[in-house]
């Protein structure tokens, strides 16, 4: 049986994923240090609501992320195969973050400024969209 070869591809993956860690551990550790501009009532939601959705959403995301991580590093290194099913994890759980960390960025917006919150979320909305709709277009013509 031969042994499984790291994947270059995993170990840039690996990268983006700790920045995405890093930053989602940063945000929820400044929001649970900083708590008093996020309880703030938004709409129907209360001050209390809205601190522990959007606590435990980071807490969340940073839970995805680190498991992303860690499927890729045994993909990086070596110790299991691209194309199994700990790959497919680990690709799922860092495009759930990835996602994720883009759907929290209004919430995180929405104490200081909601007319901002909403902008952010409409771009992103295009953006995300526009993402997915040139995605299934597929390669472009060869030359």
């Amino acid at each position: 049986m031969q042994p499984n070869q790291g994947s270059v591809l995993h170990q840039q993956a690996l990268t983006v994923s700790g920045l995405f860690t890093g930053l989602t551990l940063t945000a929820l550790v400044l929001i649970l240090n900083s708590p008093r501009p996020f309880h703030t009532g938004i709409g129907p939601i209360s001050a209390e609501q809205y601190f522990e959705t959007l606590v435990t959403y980071m807490a969340l995301l940073a839970a995805t992320n680190s498991l992303a991580m860690l499927a890729y590093l045994e993909i990086a290194g070596g110790m299991a195969g691209k194309f199994s099913l700990l790959d497919s994890l680990g690709t799922t759980f860092f495009l759930v973050s990835v996602f994720g960390f883009l759907g929290v960025l209004p919430l995180l917006l929405a104490p200081f400024t909601q007319t901002g919150a909403v902008v952010v979320l409409a771009v992103e909305i295009a953006l995300v969209s526009t993402y997915f709709v040139i995605r299934r277009m597929g390669p472009g013509p060869k030359t």
